[in-house]
């Protein structure tokens, strides 16, 4: 890690460290006021407020009790205020009684604010599924697509899954 990656690696372990506590307003805090969200079933949040509410909601109800572990695969400076970083997840959680396991590929743009210090200006979460993982991840993203498959607004199982 060099010394221009430290801040970005401290941001990753910030998000882990907040939803580890379900602290909704921490996981927040490393976004930008005005950041664009993106989670992992494609649905779409703009804002401070927005990202906060959707991420104590879902700590309250879902992910209730869940703990995550990010990685930071890459990072990527497109500018020397401006950086890409992908991160690899794995997120256990409960349903239904039963522990859940899925896998998936956060991208974080983030920008130097004028502090000098790193905000998350866009997050664009990616489920991992049988064609984008290793072979043992499959049963993963087939049991989280089951779990979700009645709430997501689009039925059906995708073609790759077939």
């Amino acid at each position: 890690m060099t010394t221009e990656e430290r801040p970005l690696y401290e941001i990753v372990e910030k998000l882990g460290n907040a939803w580890n506590t379900a602290d909704s307003v921490a996981w927040t805090a490393q976004f930008a006021e005005d950041a664009d969200f993106i989670h992992i079933l494609g649905g779409y949040f703009n804002g401070h407020t927005a990202i906060e509410r959707a991420h104590r909601a879902i700590f309250d109800t879902i992910y209730k009790g869940s703990r995550i572990k990010l990685t930071v695969e890459k990072i990527r400076f497109v500018r020397p205020d401006v950086a890409i970083v992908f991160v690899i997840t794995e997120l256990t959680f409960f349903m239904d009684g039963q522990e859940k396991h899925i896998q998936a590929r956060p991208t974080l743009i983030a920008a130097k604010e004028s502090d000098g210090s790193w905000k998350i200006v866009t997050f664009q979460n990616t489920l991992v599924t049988p064609e984008g993982g290793p072979a043992r991840e499959n049963r993963q993203a087939e049991g989280i697509h089951a779990a979700l498959a009645d709430r997501h607004p689009i039925k059906g199982t995708p073609k790759a899954m077939e």
